[in-house]
């Protein structure tokens, strides 16, 4: 991987770390990004000039501003292959009742796009910016299952990290959960990522071509053998529709 310009990942370091939480102070964020108070400040009040962060003088709580969500608004206004997913998305959480998620691959992880939640009272806790490792997670198998082991290989230089004891530790043991994507059409996370929780995910192409994947998680204690074959179906039947919706657009090289 390159070498990144310093200063730039700082800025962006705050407002993924501001992205994962409900607000943080100075201290907070200095203390989670591990740079420094002197550093920080001046990076601070230029993001609040400019409405990318928003500061509570009364607590000391910084949090996303409304340049954001301005920024977001206009990325899902322009791609209308993401609208697409999402009204698909709305349609499986319809169907299972449980969240759906959409993923992206970003170097060993996946970031989580967009989200649709369910109406369960016991549901996933996730937040839209997280990442997870590829790895470990449906969503990261769906996106991965096209990758060469070498390939896969350079992303864990240091090794395989282990979320939950049942996280692959290997190769070949991915590998092999890799292979049954292709033969099954879906990927699964049985606790890999979470104790409790299975996850079930299918990637989404276009002309041969993952761009992301859409998921369905649920408690370990809903997963039935009849409620998992219901959010399998519900996820082949959204890939069906969105990617016949995609095979007729332009080629679209990435998010």
């Amino acid at each position: 991987m390159k070498t990144l310009h310093k200063p730039t990942e700082r800025v962006l370091l705050i407002l993924e770390t501001l992205a994962n939480a409900d607000g943080m102070t100075l201290s907070e964020l200095s203390l989670k990004t591990d740079i420094s108070k002197g550093t920080i400040f001046p990076i601070l009040k230029s993001l609040q000039y400019r409405k990318y962060i928003s500061h509570d003088d009364r607590n000391g709580i910084y949090t996303l501003g409304i340049s954001c969500a301005v920024l977001a608004s206009a990325t899902v206004e322009k791609e209308f292959w993401l609208k697409t997913i999402n009204s698909e998305m709305h349609a499986v959480v319809t169907e299972c009742n449980e969240v759906c998620q959409l993923g992206i691959l970003d170097d060993a992880w996946v970031l989580y796009v967009d989200k649709v939640q369910g109406d369960q009272t016991v549901q996933l806790v996730s937040k839209v910016g997280t990442r997870l490792p590829a790895i470990c997670s449906a969503l990261g198998k769906a996106l991965l299952h096209k990758h060469r082991d070498e390939e896969i290989l350079e992303l864990y230089p240091q090794g395989f990290p282990s979320v939950t004891a049942r996280s692959v530790t290997n190769m070949a043991q991915l590998r092999q959960q890799l292979d049954m994507v292709a033969a099954n059409g879906y990927a699964m996370d049985d606790r890999e990522i979470n104790d409790d929780t299975i996850c079930f995910a299918v990637p989404l192409q276009q002309k041969g071509i993952i761009l992301a994947a859409i998921s369905v998680s649920l408690p370990s204690f809903r997963a039935s053998d009849e409620k998992t074959q219901q959010v399998i179906r519900a996820l082949k039947e959204a890939k069906g529709r969105i990617e016949s919706v995609l095979n007729k657009l332009p080629d679209i090289k990435n998010y």
